[in-house]
């Protein structure tokens, strides 16, 4: 058997299945044992090393990964990491698998005047998650203060341990706090989530490998889906340094509801930026 018969082999289970990208799957998972990049599994010598006495060691290897991809567990918690800007980060059930779209956000956080003219910026990141944007951003911008919260301990801790991964953990402060309570007024320059902001009502219609594996606390936002994005909104008026700047990430059918909430509470300068398939994805805000 030959990389692209066993690329076959377990497209087609993965399909039977109903995993999405069941192919991308396959190579992704297959990658991992292989310990390449997915399409060096063509290239890299992966050929050679599923040789006939090899086969049934690497057979043994992926079968339990592979049945743990059908059972409905996302590949990237059963190979245990995630890419994220080009960063390698722990991923399992305790947060979020971070998404293409919020390299986005860091995009934007970089590019900022904020982050390029004051030295030291003070950024905060709510809702931190694996950590990805509080570690994406120490790691480009170390000149900065940066402070990492959430409400989950299972989601701070993974979010350490990825960050010293990266030797970030002692660069970063690490709270567990709701929101931006307890800090002090005027006390960070920059404020950027990417928060729930999913209905309870969608959070039940979402396909069960999201609904069933990713924590629920860090998807449903509430009734309506812009609860904690308007606490948070309101909170940072206060916890911003005048002319800060508060980045949210939001749902794709959210960009009006965001813009007139930043709006009625007096940020200037609002932003409803697009994601790379022209959906409503991030807005960007000054505080007074």
């Amino acid at each position: 058997m030959d990389v692209d018969q066993l690329v076959e082999s377990f497209e087609f289970r993965f399909k039977a299945s109903g995993i999405d990208n069941a192919k991308r799957v396959a190579e992704e998972l297959l990658a991992h044992v292989f310990d390449c990049k997915p399409l060096e599994i063509y290239t890299g010598g992966a050929s050679s090393v599923v040789t006939p006495s090899k086969q049934f060691d690497i057979i043994r290897k992926l079968e339990p990964m592979a049945e743990r991809i059908e059972n409905g567990e996302p590949l990237q918690y059963v190979v245990g990491n995630v890419e994220f800007w080009g960063l390698q980060l722990k991923s399992d059930s305790r947060a979020l698998i971070p998404r293409p779209e919020t390299e986005l956000l860091i995009e934007e956080v970089l590019s900022c005047r904020i982050m390029n003219d004051k030295r030291p910026a003070t950024v905060v990141d709510v809702g931190t998650g694996s950590g990805c944007i509080v570690i994406t951003l120490a790691k480009q911008r170390p000149d900065a203060n940066f402070k990492a919260v959430d409400l989950s301990s299972d989601a701070l801790e993974l979010a350490r341990e990825n960050a010293r991964l990266h030797d970030l953990e002692n660069k970063i402060f690490w709270m567990k706090n709701n929101l931006l309570q307890r800090f002090a007024p005027a006390s960070a320059d920059v404020v950027v989530a990417n928060l729930p902001y999913i209905s309870s009502k969608d959070w039940a219609a979402l396909n069960p490998s999201v609904r069933e594996q990713e924590p629920q606390m860090a998807l449903d936002s509430g009734p309506t889906g812009m609860e904690l994005i308007e606490d948070l909104a309101l909170q940072a008026r206060s916890i911003l340094v005048p002319e800060g700047m508060l980045f949210l990430e939001f749902g794709f059918d959210q960009g009006d509801k965001v813009y007139n909430c930043l709006n009625n509470l007096g940020y200037f300068d609002i932003q409803i930026k697009h994601d790379l398939a022209g959906l409503d994805r991030i807005a960007i805000a000054t505080n007074p």
